[in-house]
This record gives C-alpha cells, structure tokens and sequence, in this order.
C-alpha cells in the first residue's frame, strides 16, 4: 500500500517545427531515371539497327560476289524485265483501237519518240552487262596467270561493283532532280505558250465580231467556219512545237547522263587499277599491261555496239513505217465510213427535192418526213461508233493478252540466254578469247533484235486485220439500216399523197438522174470503197518495200561511216603520239584515257538526232511562217490605197477573210515543204556533228600540250629557284665576309659540303647514266635476237606454207598476185606495228633522260637550299627579311611556295635563336634591314638601263630595217600595185614594238626571196641575219631582267618597262607560246580527218 506507485503518462509536446518535402530531390530523380531509360532504349534500336545494317550489307556483298546469281532475286530482276517490256508493247494497241482517228498520226509520233527512249535505255543496261563482262573476264586472266591472289582479285572486282552501284544511284538522283526541273520549266513554258495563243484567237475573234456586225448571217458562218479551223490549226501546231521542244530536252539531258556514265565508267576502272598499285595488290608492270588490254577491250567493244545500235535503228524505223501504214489503212476504212454516211446522206436530201418538185404534199410535211430520215440516218452513225466502240474494247483484251504471252516468252528466252552468255564470261582469259566473247554478244543481240521486231510486226498486222474485220462486221449490219431508211421514207410519203399520184411518183422514181430509190447505192458504194482501199494498199505496200530498201541501205552506211570515223580517230590518235619527242607510259595511259573517253561518246544515238532535227524541222518552218506572214501583212498594207481606206466594213470582212484563208494555205503549204526542209536539216547536222568532232580532237591535242606544259612548268621552277638560291649565296657571302666577326673556318667547312653534296649527287646521276646507256646498248642486241627469233619462226611458216606460192601449171596467176597482195598487206601491218613499238619505246627513252636531267636540277637545287640554309644561320637573316627578298628574287612563283622555302632555308628553332640573337646584337639587324635595300637597288638599276639601251637599240633597228627595205625594195617597184597593201601594213606595223619590227622585215625578205638572183638572195639572207642576230642578246638579256624585276602576290615594289618596252619583251613570248601550240596540233591533226 505504501509501495511505490507505476503511472502511465503520456506527454503530448505541440511543437512549432515544420518539415517540408525536397520538391527537387523528387524531379531530378525523374529527370534522372527518364534520362536514363532514354538512352537505354536508344542503344537498343542502335544496336538493333546497326545489326540489321550488317546483315543487309553481307547479304547485298554475298549477292555482289556471287553475281547476282541468287536464283529467286534473279528471277525477281527477270520478271520485272519481262513485264515491262511487254506492258510497253500495248501502246500501240491502244492507239490502233481507243485512240481517235483524227489523233492517230500523233500518238504515234510520241509512240515512237517513247520507244527511241525505251530502246536507248535497254541498250545502255545491256552495254553495262557486257562491261561487268570484260572487266570480269580481265581480273579473272591476272588470276589464272598468276600475276594476282585471288583475294586480291576478288577485292578488286566488288570494289568496282561497289564503285558502280553508287554510281549508278549518283545517276539515279541527278536524272530525277534534272528531269523534275525539266518538266517544271517546260509546265511553266507551256502555260504561257496556250496563254499567248488563247490571247491572240481572242483578240481574233473579237476583231471578228467588230467586222461582222453589219455582216449577213452567211458571210458569219463563213467567218466563224474560217476562225474556227484557223484556230484549230494553230493550236495543233503549238502543242506539236511545244511537245518536241520538250522531247528535245528531255533527250539532251538523256544524252549527257549516259556519256556522264561512260567516261565515269572508264575513270573509275582506271582509278581502281592506280589505288591497287599503290596498296601493293598489283605491279605497276601489271596494271600497266591490264590498262592496256583494256583500252582495246573497250574500242572492241564500241565497234560491237556500233553494229548493234545501226540495226536496232533499222527495226525501230522499219517498225515506225509499218506502223504508220497500219494506221493509215484504219485512217483510210473511218475515212470509207464517213464517205459512205455522206453520200446516203447527200442521196437522200436529193431524192427529197425530187419528191417536193414532182407532189402536192404540203412543204412542212416533206420536210419534217426529210429531217426525221437524217436523224435516223444519224441515228445510225451513232449506233454504228457505238458498236465498234464496244467491239473494240471487247476485243482489246484478247489483243493485249495474247500479245504479252507472246512477247513475255521471247524476252524471257532472250534474257535466259543473255545471262548464260554472260556466265561464260568468267572462264575467260586471254584477250583473243574475249574479242570472241563480244562478238558472240554481236550475233546474239543482232538475232535478238531481228526476232522480237519480226514477231511484233506480226502482232501488230494480226490486231490490224483483226480490228478490220470487226469494223467491216459491224459497217455491213450498218449499211442494212441504212437500206431500211430510204423505204421506210418512201412508204411514209405514199401514205400522203392522193391515190392519183401514186402511180406517177413511182414512174418517176426509178429514174437515177432524179434521185429516185438508192437502195442499193450504199452497198455499190461500200464495194467502192473497198476497191479503192485495195489499190491505196498495194500502194503503200509498194512504199513500204521501198522504204525497207532505203533503210537498209542507211544501216549499211552508216556502219560504213561508223567505221571509217573509228579509223579516223585512231589515227589521229596515232600521229598525236608518233609526234611527240617524249612521250612516257603514264603520260601514254593517260592519253589513252582520254582518247577512249571520246571513242565513247561519237556513237550515232537513237534518240537524240530524232529528236533534234524534229525540233530543228518545226523551228525553220515556224521562221518560215512568220516571214511569210511578216511579208502578207506588208503586202496588204501596202495595197491599202487612200481610196480602200474609204470603203465599208464588207471590204474589211473580205480581207479578214482572206487573211484567214491565206493562213490556212500556209498550213497545208507547211506539210508540203516538210521533206526539203528535213534535208536542210539533217545537212546541218551532220556539220555539227564534224564540229564537234574537230573539237573532241582539238582537246585531244590540248591535253597533249598540257603534258608538256607541265613538264616545262616544273623545269622552270627548280632552274628559277636554284637561280635564285646562287644569288642568295652571293648576297649572303658578300654580307657575311663585310662582318669583322666572321668565322672562317665555319664558312670554309659549308663550302666544302656544299661541294662534297654537289659531287655526290653527280656520281649517283653519272652511275644512272651510264645504267641507262648500258641498257640501250643491250636493247638492240635483244631486239636483233627477237627479229631473229621471229625470222625463224617466219621461215617455219614459209616453209609450211612454200607450196602456196610456188608456180604450178593449173594455178591462175591472178590468184599468185592476189596471194602475194595480201602478204603484202600483212607485211605492212607488221612493220607499221614495229615503228610504233620502236617510236613508244624511243620516247621513254627520251622521257627518262629528260626526267634524270630533271632530277639532276632538283638535287642541285636541293644542294643550294642547304648550303643557302646554312649561310642564313650564320649571318641570322630573319625569316621576314628573307621572305622579302625571295619575294624579289621569284616573283612568279605563289606565296604558298615562298612560305614553304623560307621555312626550309629558316627553321622554326633557328627562328627563335635568330631573333634572341638579333635583340642581342643591333649591328646584325642594321645589316639584315640593308639586304632588301640593297636588292631594290640592284633591280631598279637594272631596270633603268635596259629600258635606255632598250630605246637605243629600238632606234638602231629601225635604221637598219630602213636599209633594208631601201635596198630590197626600190622606189619604182614601190609604186606598183600589187604591192600597196604590204607596204601599208609595213607602214602600220612601223608603229609597234621592237619584235613586231622584225616580223615584216622577215617576210619582205623572203617574198622577195623568190623575185630575185642566187646572189641577191644571199645578200638578203645575210642582212636579216646581221638585223636578227644583233639584237638578240640585247633583247633576251632585257626580258631575263625584266622579268627579273617583276613581282607577285604580296610584294613591296613592282617594277615594270614603259608600254613600249613592255610590248618588245612580252609580244615574243606570246607569239613563241601561240607558234609552239599551233605547230603542235597542225603536225599531229590528219588532214582526212571528218
């Protein structure tokens, strides 16, 4: 009880603290985990994709290397092929049978056009397989030869696959963006061409109706019928205008996306061989030798494809003239159609006129009974274009069907043998094998091109003559109505008269003169027709065998051409190389290139001259017209007399309607002047076309200037500087040895490495000379060896084939001379093939002195750039000092290359001990500042005296050029004539510069060269050399000086002659370059040349 006490108590303490969530703890946490996942997933769709990117392009590899022979992807490629094709040849079934007959003549024209194009495209893929071929068939040859691994071999060829694929999709997007601008700018050009003429036939129709207001309704009618066909023409003619304008441009960028393609072709192949050879994959003997077998390959190739395109243009054309005479007999049965309604139609207004004179019928009745025939009459036209209509489109989709079996199964089978052809490709080795191989090509595509045209003309004679039955089918059940017509009217006009008259309407209606009963006039009439269609048949048959003819003959020359033209060309390729004093095999390879750049491109395409000369056809007859209407309308105008201008408005609408007939002549006298104008057109053509030969093979000759020039280019360099360099020497000894602190010892210690360095570098020139004058000593040696070599092998062959040639009693001699003419075309061609061969071979030679001669300048002016490095470091010239006077000393060369001397004449070490040094001593400053100084001077002062003695030996020359001239040509032989034109332009020339002075005292004297004795001549001879030869140190040594004095790029002084001496130093030089180019391309351009 008195224990202690256990209370429970509970405190309850109110605090005032208040606890606040972290907001931002929260939402970096989320930002943080959102971030997180985000990149998670990125780099599972990454990886995802970069898988799937992987296995794509291992499968596309496989493919590549495999050839495409995947049997399903191939099949796929195949089918597409073959249903284009086909779906292609349905146009012209829908033109026979849909299009309308006043419309055909066009939509075959654009067929036609589609066609060129569809052919051209088939063509270029073809070209490009037979390329995969022969550059497959080469890379297999290094193989089996052993001069590649087939690694090696098999990087090479997916590369260039890879190289092709890319350009091919390079090719794809150009041709879509260049296409899409195309259509755009023609769309645009198209509305404002149909908003113009929609402006001019308003303007016409308004002036029109101005003149009609106080016209009669005939007169109207007359107008409008005028107007309306007037303007109907015009549009027709625009939108042709406009279509080929369009078709032209389409065409041009077609062409120069193909020849993108091919001289792509050959650059990258040529690229490739050059990128294998610097990886160590191939020898540069053998890249050489591939390059080679190549280039002829290639030229094999175009004469393969020269064959194939001239008979691919002979089935399309003789396909064109077939078709045009198919559709001109379905022309001709519509326009038998029309005819025969015409004539019902004409027959029956007679016979209704008859019966109007000859009855009592009341007027009103016998023409309603009139209008309600023509409507039947119309009625059955009607019925009739809906039948065939109906029958046609019936029988379209038989046409259609049994037309695409056909052709999908010959293209299927041409395809197969395409590929299996191919396929042998790649057991190909030598070259022989492979020129078998393209001509193998040769005769399949030329069969195949025969066949499918055969078996699409018969197509399309089969759906012609099935289309004519039908429509001759429903004509006859047509004519049957039209019979019934004429009765039906008769019956009702009998009905009407009174039963007295009866009998005298049918007395009178036998009589055909009246327009009695014609039953039967619309069946003699159809069998009219017929007959006449039979005869315009056989006509045009006859036309079309002679067109057949004339196109056969077009192929055969234009092969001829083709092949002469290839001749030409390799020709002049041949004297452009023979030309030449040095010529190296790169620099040969590289010519090669070029030159089968332009074999490439000189083909007769199919599409582009069809479309140029319709496009140049309507824009001379378009500038015909508008001549012929400038001249109409001045004609008129000036016929107007004072008292025309009086007349009523009826005077006016008669010349309106003159006006409008006059152009509607122009229209039909344009068809007629279609031919000789299209032969103007192709004779134009064919001058462009020389043109742009003469251009290709004046680009030829540039590229071989520009070998040269480079060469001399590069000579110039390395002798300016090493000029440069010894003067540098000079200035530098001259300021080290006015300095009291000169180390001799050091000075003497440069010099003689400078000379140890110049001796060396003429033993290691000295020993490859006398390497290369051993080898051209052995080379005839071994030439001799092979000539004996090869006379042997010729006697084995005499000997086999001695008894060929040896007399014999029945053996004609005609038959021994045509035998030894041919063994004499033989003998040329070899020795001819020898002189290349030892011109090729004298020209390396020639190259590699000129390149040891150059190398010899390069290691001398490496020489003088160390011994002139070694002279700056020990007078401490700053590198801004000797930048400046490199500027003076080469004033042609870029600051690129001053920068890049200074730097190798003053290292960046030597930059900074220099101007430490320089801080140092104040008297090596003051000597380094005096160096451009005093090289201002020295080229002021030279340029001073060359200009005075420039003037002094002016004045000389021309003293003696007066001589000259006083004793070559006397004052009475001055005054004759024929000789007042040289002497004006002797007088003119008086005026110009020192070398101009020369060049008509040269010419005088040789004109009078051939006037005068052996001894005047002489005398002559001497003179001009004496003027010449005076004057010539003079004039070299004041243009080195002057361009000496000259400077480029960032200089502080330039220095430059009067204009007078300014044209005596610059005039030769220009002269000499222009000479040197022109005697170039005029001693290597044949004069056959087209």
């Amino acid at each position: 009880m008195f224990g202690p006490l256990t209370a429970n108590l509970t405190l309850r303490v109110n605090s005032t603290d208040r606890i606040y969530p972290n907001h931002g703890v929260h939402f970096a946490g989320f930002v943080a985990g959102f971030f997180v996942t985000l990149v998670l997933l990125s780099l599972g769709f990454l990886a995802m994709n970069l898988i799937g990117l992987r296995t794509r392009l291992s499968l596309l590899q496989q493919r590549r290397n495999r050839g495409d022979s995947d049997p399903e992807y191939a099949d796929c490629n195949l089918s597409e092929a073959v249903k284009d094709e086909a779906t292609f040849e349905d146009k012209m079934v829908d033109i026979m049978v849909l299009e309308d007959p006043q419309n055909m003549y066009q939509a075959l024209e654009n067929l036609e056009m589609s066609t060129l194009l569809h052919a051209t495209n088939n063509l270029e893929a073809t070209r490009i397989q037979i390329y995969k071929d022969v550059m497959s068939s080469l890379l297999g040859g290094l193989r089996s030869r052993g001069q590649a691994s087939a690694q090696a071999q098999q990087r090479l060829l997916s590369v260039l696959h890879g190289q092709l694929l890319g350009m091919e999709g390079r090719l794809k997007e150009e041709r879509g963006a260049r296409m899409a601008a195309l259509a755009g700018q023609c769309n645009l050009e198209t509305r404002e061409e149909m908003e113009a003429e929609h402006r001019r036939e308003a303007a016409e129709k308004a002036q029109a109706e101005l003149l009609c207001q106080h016209a009669d309704q005939q007169e109207l009618l007359q107008c409008s019928v005028l107007l309306e066909k007037l303007h109907k023409l015009s549009q027709s003619r625009l939108q042709r205008i406009l279509l080929v304008r369009h078709e032209e441009s389409s065409a041009k960028v077609q062409r120069q996306i193909i020849e993108w393609r091919r001289v792509e072709l050959h650059k990258i192949f040529s690229e490739e061989l050059e990128e294998a050879t610097r990886m160590g994959e191939l020898e540069k003997s053998t890249a050489k030798s591939l390059q080679h077998d190549y280039f002829i390959c290639q030229d094999q190739l175009e004469e393969v494809l020269d064959v194939v395109l001239a008979n691919q243009r002979y089935v399309l054309s003789e396909r064109s003239a077939q078709r045009k005479f198919l559709v001109h007999s379905l022309h001709s049965l519509n326009g038998l159609i029309s005819d025969t309604f015409s004539s019902t139609s004409s027959n029956l207004d007679s016979w209704f006129a008859h019966i109007r004179r000859g009855s009592t019928v009341p007027a009103e009745q016998i023409d309603q009974l009139q209008e309600k025939s023509q409507k039947e009459l119309v009625m059955v036209r009607q019925r009739l274009d809906e039948a065939l209509n109906q029958e046609r489109r019936a029988m379209r989709c038989g046409l259609i069907k049994k037309r695409r079996e056909l052709i999908s199964d010959m293209v299927r089978m041409h395809k197969q043998r395409q590929r299996d052809l191919s396929g042998m490709s790649k057991g190909l080795e030598e070259r022989i094998e492979i020129a078998q191989h393209l001509h193998c090509w040769q005769n399949l595509l030329t069969a195949h091109s025969l066949e499918l045209a055969e078996l699409i003309n018969t197509l399309d004679e089969e759906a012609a003559a099935d289309i004519r039955k039908v429509t001759m089918r429903v004509i006859q059940g047509a004519i049957a109505d039209v019979k019934a017509i004429q009765p039906s009217a008769s019956q009702a006009v009998l009905t009407l008269l009174p039963p007295g008259e009866q009998s005298s309407l049918l007395q009178v209606e036998p009589d055909p003169a009246a327009g009695g009963q014609a039953s039967g006039q619309g069946a003699s009439g159809l069998l009219q027709g017929q007959e006449r269609l039979h005869q315009e048949g056989k006509a045009a048959l006859r036309t079309l065998s002679c067109t057949r003819e004339a196109l056969q003959e077009a192929m055969e020359k234009e092969l001829q051409e083709q092949k002469e033209l290839r001749a030409d060309c390799r020709d002049f390729f041949r004297r452009l190389c023979l030309s030449q004093l040095t010529l190296s095999e790169d620099d040969r390879l590289r010519m090669k290139l070029e030159f089968q750049k332009c074999l490439s491109v000189i083909d007769r395409c199919l599409m582009l001259p069809h479309a140029v000369s319709r496009s140049k056809l309507h824009a001379a007859l378009t500038a015909w017209r508008k001549e012929a209407e400038k001249h109409m309308t001045h004609t008129q105008s000036k016929g107007k007399t004072s008292e025309a201008r009086l007349k009523t408005d009826t005077s006016d609408l008669r010349l309106f309607q003159k006006r409008l007939e006059d152009g509607i002549q122009m229209f039909e006298k344009e068809k007629e002047m279609e031919t000789g104008v299209m032969d103007k057109v192709l004779e134009e053509m064919q001058r462009e076309r020389e043109n742009d030969l003469r251009r290709q093979a004046d680009g030829l000759a540039m590229q071989m200037a520009t070998i040269h020039y480079q060469k001399a280019e590069r000579r110039s360099k390395v002798l300016e500087t090493s000029r440069a360099m010894v003067t540098l020497h000079g200035l530098l000894i001259q300021q080290l040895r006015e300095r009291k602190n000169l180390e001799r010892q050091d000075m003497a210690q440069s010099i003689q490495s400078h000379c140890l360095g110049l001796e060396e570098a003429e033993q290691q020139l000295q020993k490859e000379r006398s390497e290369l004058d051993g080898l051209q000593a052995t080379q005839p040696r071994v030439e001799s060896g092979k000539g004996h070599q090869e006379d042997s092998d010729a006697a084995e062959e005499d000997s086999e084939e001695g008894n060929v040639f040896q007399l014999q009693l029945d053996c004609r001699m005609t038959f021994i001379l045509q035998e030894a003419f041919c063994k004499c075309e033989q003998v040329i061609a070899l020795m001819a093939e020898r002189f290349q061969a030892m011109t090729a071979n004298n020209q390396a030679l020639e190259e590699i002195k000129e390149q040891m001669e150059l190398k010899r300048l390069y290691a001398n002016c490496d020489q003088d750039l160390e011994f002139a490095s070694r002279l700056v470091k020990q007078s401490q010239v700053s590198a801004e000092v000797l930048l400046e006077a490199l500027r003076l000393f080469l004033p042609t060369l870029p600051e690129s290359e001053l920068l890049s001397i200074t730097d190798a004449l003053c290292p960046k070490q030597h930059h900074v001990a220099a101007s430490a040094e320089q801080e140092h001593s104040g008297c090596a400053g003051e000597s380094n500042r005096v160096l451009p100084v005093k090289l201002r001077e020295d080229v002021v002062q030279k340029s001073m005296l060359n200009m005075s003695s420039c003037a002094v030996e002016r004045g000389r020359l021309q003293e003696k050029r007066q001589s000259l001239m006083e004793k070559l040509l006397p004052r009475s032989r001055l005054l004759l004539p024929r000789d007042a034109a040289p002497l004006l332009v002797e007088e003119k020339r008086k005026q110009d510069g020192f070398t101009k002075a020369q060049l008509p005292v040269y010419k005088s004297t040789v004109s009078v060269k051939q006037q005068q004795s052996d001894g005047a001549k002489d005398r002559v001879v001497e003179a001009v050399k004496e003027a010449l030869h005076g004057t010539a140190e003079e004039v070299m040594a004041s243009a080195c000086s002057t361009l000496g004095s000259t400077a480029a790029g960032e200089r502080l002084f330039v220095f430059r002659d009067p204009p007078e001496s300014c044209d005596t130093v610059d005039i030769p030089k220009r002269n000499r370059k222009r000479n040197f180019l022109s005697l170039k391309k005029a001693s290597v351009a044949p004069t056959n040349l087209p």
